[in-house]
């Protein structure tokens, strides 16, 4: 494969030419454009809640909120249980909420760029849950006990070719892990992270 050039007619000079790699097939040289990736551009944030008592079935582990005025598209989300009693298996659903949950712990969404802010809000085990929606995703992960780590955390990711998973922009729209098992002792770090669109 040899590099190559392809010209652009432009009204000004001089012409702009586009880098191709160049290679024959069935005897007829082709033309393959050069496509450099760059950089995301999108404002991007994580939400990490540390330590999280995972021993209360049902509980709301972690909830973030729409912010206000754009799209927040989730597009990781880490479970990672540890620390219980005795061995186990973690069984958590991403569920959609149409309310914050009120009373547990505040958390402030961290922005990879210092220079973005999200307006929307997140918290960590709330003593008076959300407004459960839809059902999005569930998975499991082994619960790891005293100091044996866990090798293998619930991640969800959205699929190759599939959407994210989307909030609107409403302060009302949001999502929840939820812990669907009681995990005698256990604690565990939740991690969500997103990116801000203002489409759609």
């Amino acid at each position: 494969m040899a590099v190559s050039t392809i010209g652009v007619a432009d009204a000004t000079s001089p012409d702009k030419y586009l880098w191709t790699e160049q290679r024959t097939v069935s005897s007829t040289a082709r033309e393959a454009q050069v496509v450099l990736e760059g950089e995301g551009v999108y404002p991007t944030y994580s939400v990490v809640a540390y330590s999280i008592a995972m021993a209360t079935a049902d509980s709301h582990l972690l909830q973030v909120m729409g912010d206000g005025s754009n799209y927040t598209r989730i597009k990781r989300i880490i479970v990672a249980p540890g620390g219980a009693t005795a061995l186990g298996i973690g069984a958590f659903q991403v569920l959609r909420l149409s309310s914050a949950g009120t009373g547990g712990a505040t958390l402030t969404p961290s922005p990879y760029d210092t220079a973005d802010t999200y307006a929307g809000g997140a918290m960590s085990l709330p003593s008076s849950k959300g407004t459960e929606g839809v059902l999005v995703h569930a998975g499991v992960a082994p619960m790891s006990s005293g100091t044996v780590p866990n090798q293998l955390p619930y991640t969800w990711e959205p699929s190759v070719g599939g959407k994210p998973i989307i909030l609107g922009p409403a302060t009302s729209d949001g999502i929840v892990i939820k812990n669907m098992t009681a995990l005698s002792g256990g604690t565990g770090i939740v991690v969500v992270e997103f990116i801000t669109t203002s489409f759609l």
